[in-house]
């Protein structure tokens, strides 16, 4: 019989924090249970097995054993991507962290987000392996987080809304941004001015939310 104890999730690690001189405590974004806490014991050690995927966006199959107050311990774990190239270059790392600070702002523990968790996940591929601006990957990541989630209306509206008096191009941008394929979502090219018109959307929509 199974010990319902033991259970595995796909997820990220958006951030940690020390539990001990040896230890991390790990805030996962999972596709199964929406973000959760699971301590590493001893990921900080010379050798440990658990410290490659201890480390933040590190994305991986862990293996999880239930604890009280639903803190898990990290019992083992299969290293799927580590996006270890958003630390090479300044932009794009401070924007990786911009996002996961505003991811983190916008989930509810324990809720399964399967589509945010996508999207965080291609917003870090294409700020790792495509020469697009970090600023508008910032920006589209902005609008579309908050689609999913469901606190945006359609384009049109975001349109009137936000950017009234914008033209037909600035809406077929909109509709891309909100509604395509998340695999699309990056797949664009666009002059300097609609850029700086999705970065105006974007800080729009942020500074309602103060």
């Amino acid at each position: 019989m199974a010990d319902d104890r033991y259970f595995s999730v796909n997820g990220i690690v958006l951030k940690y924090s020390d539990y001990s001189e040896s230890s991390r405590i790990l805030t996962i974004f999972s596709a199964e249970f929406g973000l959760i806490k699971a301590v590493a014991k001893s990921a900080k050690r010379k050798g440990s097995k658990l410290l490659a995927i201890s480390q933040p966006f590190a994305f991986c199959r862990y293996q999880l054993c239930r604890g009280k107050n639903d803190l898990h311990t990290v019992t083992g774990g299969e290293l799927i991507e580590n996006f270890y190239a958003v630390t090479e270059d300044i932009d794009r790392f401070t924007a990786a962290g911009e996002i996961t600070s505003d991811l983190m702002a916008n989930i509810v523990r324990d809720e399964p987000e399967p589509e945010v968790l996508r999207l965080y996940l291609n917003t870090l591929f294409a700020l790792c392996y495509t020469k697009k601006d970090p600023g508008l990957i910032k920006a589209v990541f902005t609008v579309r987080l908050r689609s999913e989630l469901g606190f945006l209306p359609t384009a049109e509206a975001i349109r009137s809304r936000y950017l009234p008096g914008s033209d037909d191009v600035v809406l077929e941008l909109t509709e891309h941004i909100v509604g395509c394929d998340l695999k699309k979502l990056y797949g664009f090219d666009i002059s300097d001015g609609l850029k700086n018109t999705v970065e105006e959307l974007a800080g729009k929509i942020t500074a309602e939310e103060r």
